[in-house]
């Protein structure tokens, strides 16, 4: 059995005491005690690695030494000792983060038992779903959570000891033809196959992190000279052209790669990044693969009408984007009962392009409001059409930015697109991100507030991937957790994803918060997700997303494929 470390920090002998006789009496034998009953190095108790939980009789010091465990990230889970149960301290220490609490006078030993084993339990899940979050998960390079982090301490360290950093952003070359002609699948083997490439021509100090479709940045951390940098690109620019076996058939792709310094280029992330995303444009707009070293000297074209800039602007000045819808299926009836509008971008030259190839362009230069916007319109039209075609018992889910939400008029605009469009709030749904709640929770909570009140229902996106506190799902109006695909890939073979989807649904189910998982691909997957309870999936085992037209027709597949199955 796995012993765990258990700190007990109180002046009060007793405590010890009856906290140490209840703990040896675990059975099976579980718990190794640890006692500090003076706090002369406080922090350097809490941030002990070795500790698997604390508990902490409170008094004077307990604010401050909460504040000072939150703000030094301490892993270990805080149980507070009171005297009693004052609802209004006990919700404010939560706050501060204590993770739960213990009675004097009520310490039987199952609660004392049963609150350690879940609160270490919740520790090592988090940390494992921390892991998750950090990784691509295609790939197990970095995602863009982990890249901006990674990026964030390598130019800390440049600006401590006086090297440079280097920023490479590659992106693969006609990617998209690789997907159409050989189908996704051959497209995700090939993206594997240019990360292992990559990483190959790698220092052990570098870091790679895969930030959408086809594109990758790299982290070259002490480089000496730009000349140096340059011969790395070019390393890699050949191994990526090295030919590759796609569905028996030789492929070849290129890769174009732009580069900005730190700190000569730029000083700041969103800037740096911004940067080398222009000089890879710049390579991008050349024949055959290339490498270009961000200067201010770069142009596009005379006019710079060719930078994605410049077509980005076009596109929301024209209305170029529209949106797909991916089925959600209700597991218990397989009935369509939702929709997720996905944004796309309709180029007059390139075709249909993904949100992977331009959401974080249109992020950067601060475009996401005004498409936002126009997302909740043609949402808000497509369930009114939807009516017409009789389907009034399907909601629409769209992905609402923070960007959008922190916006003033944000409400406002949300009331006159509804009442305009004269679709019915009760069936419209906005997911958040737990990344986007935690940026400004006070003012959010304020407008979801509002918007709750007109009928539209939130919900969570992408759960498990970021670092919220558990108090948001009590204290903003959420009716719904979706786990993210990252978690559901490998079900049911994979030991941590079963662990952490069992663990969400649960928890969804015990909030009274209907659950969602993202990503279901596979029979099995399905199957998994129904055992264990999980009320809706979406997911290419039921459909991509697909234009609104095609939903008739996909609702009228999905009743013959039920009718079969129960004739069968």
């Amino acid at each position: 059995m796995e012993q765990h470390t258990v700190l007990i920090i109180s002046e009060k002998k007793t405590d010890h005491l009856i906290l140490s006789a209840s703990l040896e009496r675990a059975r099976p034998q579980r718990f190794h005690l640890a006692s500090s009953e003076s706090m002369e190095r406080p922090l350097e108790a809490l941030l002990d690695p070795m500790v698997d939980a604390v508990i902490m009789a409170h008094g004077p010091q307990t604010e401050y030494l909460l504040r000072l465990a939150s703000k030094n990230d301490a892993a270990a889970p805080l149980i507070l000792l009171l005297d009693d149960a004052d609802q209004a301290t006990v919700t404010q220490l939560q706050e501060l983060g204590a993770q739960d609490y213990l009675i004097r006078g009520q310490l039987q030993d199952a609660l004392v038992h049963r609150i350690l084993d879940y609160s270490i339990q919740l520790r090592q899940a988090r940390e494992k779903i921390r892991q998750l979050s950090n990784r691509d998960t295609l790939t197990g390079a970095l995602n863009r959570v982990g890249f901006r982090a990674h990026l964030e301490r390598a130019m800390g360290r440049s600006e401590r000891y006086g090297f440079k950093t280097a920023l490479l952003y590659i992106n693969i070359d006609q990617f998209a033809n690789i997907n159409d002609h050989y189908g996704e699948a051959d497209g995700d083997v090939m993206i594997k196959s240019i990360s292992r490439r990559l990483i190959n021509k790698l220092r052990n100090t570098d870091s790679i992190a895969r930030l959408g479709g086809d594109e990758f940045a790299v982290v070259l951390e002490d480089v000496s000279s730009p000349a140096d940098v340059e011969l790395i690109a070019d390393k890699m620019l050949k191994s990526i052209s090295a030919p590759m076996i796609l569905s028996d058939q030789q492929v070849a792709v290129e890769a174009s790669i732009g580069a900005a310094m730190y700190p000569e280029d730029g000083e700041e992330f969103s800037e740096l990044v911004e940067l080398a995303r222009s000089a890879m444009q710049q390579a991008k707009s050349m024949e055959g693969g290339r490498f270009v070293r961000y200067s201010d000297r770069l142009t596009f074209d005379i006019a710079g009408n060719s930078s994605l800039a410049a077509e980005l602007r076009t596109a929301v000045r024209k209305n170029q984007f529209e949106l797909h819808y991916q089925p959600r299926i209700d597991l218990a009836t397989g009935q369509l009962v939702g929709l997720e509008a996905l944004l796309r971008w309709n180029n007059p030259q390139r075709g249909l392009v993904a949100p992977g190839e331009f959401i974080s362009a249109c992020e950067d230069m601060g475009l996401m409001k005004t498409i936002g916007y126009q997302v909740i319109q043609h949402a808000c039209s497509a369930q009114v059409w939807l009516k017409e075609q009789k389907l009034p018992n399907v909601d629409v889910a769209v992905n609402i930015s923070f960007s959008q939400i922190q916006d003033d008029r944000f409400v406002a605009i949300v009331k006159d697109i509804v009442s305009r469009s004269g679709a019915n709030p009760a069936r419209l749904e906005f997911e958040l991100t737990e990344s986007t709640i935690l940026k400004g929770p006070g003012g959010i909570k304020a407008r979801m507030d509002e918007l709750r009140e007109l009928g539209i229902s939130f919900s969570l996106d992408d759960f498990g991937t970021g670092f919220s506190q558990l108090s948001h799902l009590t204290e903003l109006p959420i009716s719904a957790l979706k786990i993210d695909a990252c978690f559901v890939r490998d079900l049911p073979h994979n030991k941590h994803q079963e662990a952490i989807c069992t663990m969400i649904i649960e928890m969804g189910r015990r909030l009274g918060m209907l659950v969602v998982a993202e990503g279901a691909e596979t029979h099995e997957q399905i199957e998994f997700l129904r055992d264990h309870h999980c009320q809706q999936v979406q997911g290419f085992y039921y459909s991509p997303a697909i234009p609104l037209q095609n939903l008739p027709r996909f609702v009228q597949e999905q009743r013959e494929k039920r009718r079969n199955q129960l004739l069968s």
